[in-house]
């Protein structure tokens, strides 16, 4: 008999649309509400599948109150909204009763909670005997998890590189991003964290850089460290000692020109100014002149890709273990009716909602994607088109 769990979804833009997609057709869910303030991109998903199974409900992620009423309903929430509401959600499902899924952290420099505010909930999880993944989406999330399958089978660690790769090109918007333009601000203009000679280190916004080769079709693409939550997790629950862990990503170099001219003017800054006797947040206001992502389906070509190296000793010799995935924007439209971005990153929480569902994570507490069976959970991708290919070199 199939174990079935009753699943929610605050958020759904781009990615929550995706995991509301594959959480609709999964037999392990029977009954998924999608909910949000805006409720087109439930109305999206519940068009697109056509599944009885989906209730739209009108929440507000910065109302614990309705979230906790959401709570009551289900058994997890997966949160598909922007780090800033992270602790409001999580204590929505505290009192409410309900497990927790999130994709990613923030900055305490934006007012966005961070990872340091989310693992001291862990008693309060376990005392409930709930459990809350953080951090688990494409990257963070599985690139932690191809790191943690490479680094399982070597001796020693000596580092790990995270790489994300994006050839697509958009015409008619000169200033875009494929993911969430909220948290892509935010880390592409703070210090980006990296463990170097095991420990942590900052170096300038958008300044280290290198020419990565990837596998094909992408090859030799720029990359840039950015602040991205690998480097902070990694070094802590990769389950070996590792020396160096870094995370870089392709940043469209009009895109960096633009911030840079936008950083130099103030209207990065999230402290508030006064506009005509009106308090405003000049970061607020370029994120809202930005596109949604998912207003930008069907709009990319090219291909994405997620790419974690790991270096060490594996049977006495030097290794290099490189795991990744690639699929093309136009292939994800296809599957999805939405990018390549948001299909890479909801994907894989759907496939932790269901290892959740079938008792494969079992724990409770806070805690990070490392606690996931990084075999299993490698396993069930391809199943949803989300391939993984391996490469081992030895010396």
């Amino acid at each position: 008999m199939v174990n079935q769990i009753k699943a929610a979804i605050l958020g759904c833009g781009g990615v929550g649309q995706v995991i509301g997609q594959h959480l609709a057709r999964s037999p392990l869910i029977s009954e998924l509400i999608l909910a949000d303030i805006n409720l087109n991109g439930a109305k999206s998903v519940q068009e697109f599948t056509k599944s009885d199974k989906i209730q739209i409900e009108k929440v507000n992620a910065g109302e614990v109150d309705q979230i906790a009423s959401l709570a009551k309903k289900v058994d997890l929430i997966v949160n598909g909204t922007i780090p800033l509401f992270n602790l409001k959600i999580m204590e929505g499902c505290l009192r409410g009763s309900s497990s927790y899924i999130d994709m990613a952290s923030g900055d305490d420099y934006f007012g966005h909670p961070m990872l340091k505010h989310q693992f001291p909930l862990n008693d309060k999880f376990a005392d409930a005997g709930l459990l809350a993944v953080i951090s688990m989406g494409i990257d963070p999330g599985t690139s932690d998890l191809f790191a943690k399958r490479a680094a399982d089978r070597m001796e020693s660690v000596d580092y790990v590189k995270i790489r994300d790769a994006d050839t697509g090109t958009l015409e008619g918007y000169d200033f875009a991003t494929y993911f969430s333009p909220d948290a892509m601000m935010e880390e592409v203009l703070l210090p980006p964290l990296a463990w170097e000679n095991g420990k942590w280190n900052k170096s300038p916004p958008m300044e280290v850089n290198e020419i990565y080769d990837f596998p094909d079709p992408i090859g030799p693409t720029k990359v840039y460290r950015t602040d991205h939550e690998e480097s902070e997790l990694i070094p802590q629950f990769l389950g070996k000692p590792v020396n160096d862990v870094d995370f870089m990503i392709t940043l469209d170099e009009t895109f960096v020109k633009y911030v840079k001219i936008l950083k130099k003017m103030g209207l990065t800054s999230p402290e508030p100014i006064d506009v005509k006797g009106v308090k405003v947040r000049p970061f607020d206001v370029v994120v809202a002149a930005m596109p949604r992502p998912d207003a930008l389906a069907g709009k990319i070509k090219g291909y994405a890709c997620v790419l974690a190296e790991v270096g060490g000793k594996m049977n006495g010799k030097d290794t290099v273990i490189r795991t990744w995935t690639t699929i093309s924007h136009e292939k994800a439209y296809e599957l999805c009716g939405i990018h390549a971005t948001s299909y890479q990153t909801g994907t894989p929480v759907a496939v932790a909602v269901e290892m959740f569902a079938r008792g494969e994570i079992d724990i409770i507490g806070v805690k990070p994607p490392e606690v996931i069976d990084p075999i299993k959970f490698c396993d069930y991708l391809p199943e949803k088109e989300i391939s993984v290919q391996e490469e081992i070199k030895q010396k």
